[in-house]
């Protein structure tokens, strides 16, 4: 597609799927913003195919007037970024995603603006009397300056985004109180609500004043906030939070879930941790909140979800699995339902792969979302947990008459679970493959990406990421695919001949010699026991029982 109205200094990439930079100058400014040429026109293009997702909602990242790639620095609130389409595009939009069921909700950034911005206008960009220009600017107050012009207070020590003063009435009238502010007006032209970034810097009373507007101009319309923490009692500037009160958001980013989410399917926490922790979440918010909070694995803040899990895409699954069926609003990060991966930004924001998705994991989505999009209990029910054994993680999903239960195996063993839950006389159904179930049901569960050896005469290892869960007498390793440097470890291990109740200081030498070429050991830098193996030392073994020893890499009996 065309590029629209690209920008004076700005960097165009020469492909759709070029890595994304940043360019600096030698003190890390970025002095050219980097485009693919994106745009509003292209989310139209694309609605069946999120629509085919089952989407019902779109949050847009920033896509007001600004100089910069990530729009977080607001040039102009009262017109969209030229590079992304203009007001028309935007109605048009709106209004071809309403016809498919689809709202639009924008993102708000109260708390400061852009410095290259009509507000602010350091550089003069802008046909107006910036509050950097002259104390007569009427834009003036909206700033707190220290040492005019230069020194002001600015979103966390970056000069590109100075803060404002959300309760100066000027400002307050501008973005929402008068007729036509700019709450107002993007309502009318179709958004269906707005997110607000960084919500812990709002004042409360701003907040209020927003939502009373918001309401006012649209009753159905939604109010999120970012909020990192447990919203419900949050403290910020000193100051006990009242964002689950009522009078202000209607749900907030849910990042404590995404990290209980990923902390139990890597193996961090166990079961009765998770449920710890998501109980108190439970308790702690009013149940309208807490089934309308926003379910994330990632977004453009944090690390893409398939690299936080090591492009382990059996890992993926079980957190999406876990997203998809608890109470809340799950959100998709655009792209991890194709595979892509990213650390911090920008690697993290990075362009959608089209025509190179991971259709494994494409399909897995659309197949776990249409399943939330179309049962009532996953959209609605109560939650009960299951009392599993061997930390399995299961819950059952309960509305009316129906049923669901859920079941996720996060832990490195094989393990049969009767489901005692299941004993009614309706019908049962495997909802991920659609298959009629026997009424008193019984399911098999194997580790997630195991790879098991089963040669006869010395061990048998289950191989969970390269790590060794569990070793039985009567079989051998070998034809295991692994990595040789894990492999070779093993081997020393299981090669030794020696009581394991004596100090395992003594193999150190052994496993040495079985180890070479360490710099190359794709585990070297995961963890601390990796690391020490890799430099040909012996990880501190635990003893959990007896006979049975725990590592970080080894975990076997003998």
């Amino acid at each position: 597609g065309k590029v629209l109205n690209p920008k004076k200094n700005t960097f165009i990439y020469g492909r759709w799927d070029d890595e994304p930079m940043y360019i600096k100058d030698i003190n890390g400014n970025i002095v050219r913003w980097d485009f693919y040429g994106g745009n509003l026109l292209g989310v139209i293009k694309k609605l069946k195919y999120i629509k085919s997702l089952g989407i019902s909602t779109i949050y847009l990242n920033p896509i007001f007037d600004s100089p910069s790639c990530h729009k977080y620095d607001t040039g102009n609130y009262e017109k969209i970024d030229s590079m992304f389409g203009d007001e028309n595009i935007f109605k048009e939009l709106c209004s071809k995603a309403g016809e498919l069921g689809i709202k639009i909700v924008l993102d708000g950034v109260f708390s400061h603006t852009g410095s290259d911005s009509k507000y602010f206008n350091k550089f003069g960009n802008y046909d107006s009397l910036g509050a950097y220009q002259s104390l007569q600017s009427p834009y003036y107050r909206w700033y707190i300056f220290n040492d005019y012009p230069n020194l002001y207070e600015s979103w966390w020590g970056f000069s590109n985004m100075p803060n404002v003063d959300e309760l100066n009435p000027s400002y307050l009238d501008y973005i929402i109180r008068q007729d036509n502010s700019i709450i107002e007006k993007w309502l009318k032209l179709g958004a269906s609500g707005w997110r607000l970034d960084v919500a812990d810097e709002l004042p409360d009373e701003f907040i209020k004043i927003l939502k009373k507007k918001l309401k006012d101009v649209k009753e159905d319309g939604i109010l999120i906030g970012e909020v990192w923490e447990d919203a419900s009692n949050k403290f910020s500037y000193n100051r006990k939070r009242e964002y689950l009160f009522g009078n202000e958001l209607d749900s907030v980013t849910n990042y404590p879930l995404r990290q209980i989410i990923l902390d139990i399917v890597r193996g961090f926490i166990g079961n009765s941790y998770f449920i710890k922790k998501y109980m108190s979440l439970k308790e702690n918010y009013p149940r309208e909140y807490f089934y309308s909070t926003m379910n994330i694995l990632g977004n453009h803040d944090t690390e893409r979800v398939l690299t936080v899990l090591n492009n382990n895409v059996s890992l993926l699954k079980l957190a999406v699995i876990i997203q998809m069926t608890l109470p809340g609003v799950p959100l998709i990060y655009y792209g991890d339902e194709a595979g892509l991966l990213g650390k911090g930004d920008p690697s993290n924001r990075k362009t959608y792969p089209w025509g190179k998705e991971n259709k494994e994991i494409l399909d897995f989505y659309m197949s776990i979302v249409k399943i939330r999009s179309t049962e009532n209990a996953l959209k609605n029910g109560e939650i009960k947990f299951l009392k599993l054994p061997n930390e399995i993680l299961g819950y059952a999903r309960l509305y009316n008459n129906e049923k669901i239960i859920v079941v996720v195996n996060t832990i490195e063993m094989e393990e049969n679970i009767f489901l005692s839950e299941i004993n009614s006389n309706k019908n049962i159904i495997d909802l991920i493959n659609k298959i009629q179930k026997e009424r008193n049901l019984t399911i098999g569960f194997v580790c997630h990406d195991i790879a098991l050896v089963t040669e006869t005469s010395h061990t048998v290892a289950v191989m969970y990421l390269g790590n060794i869960v569990e070793i039985l007498p009567g079989h051998k390793l070998s034809k295991l695919a692994m990595h040789p440097y894990t492999k070779a470890l093993m081997t020393a291990v299981f090669d030794l001949k020696m009581d394991f109740s004596e100090p395992i200081k003594e193999i150190n030498n052994d496993i040495s010699k079985k180890i070479d070429n360490v710099n190359a050991c794709p585990f070297r830098d995961r963890c601390e026991c990796a690391i020490e193996v890799c430099s040909r030392k012996m990880p501190q073994l635990r003893k959990v029982s007896e006979n049975h020893y725990v590592a970080c890499h080894l975990d076997f009996t003998v």
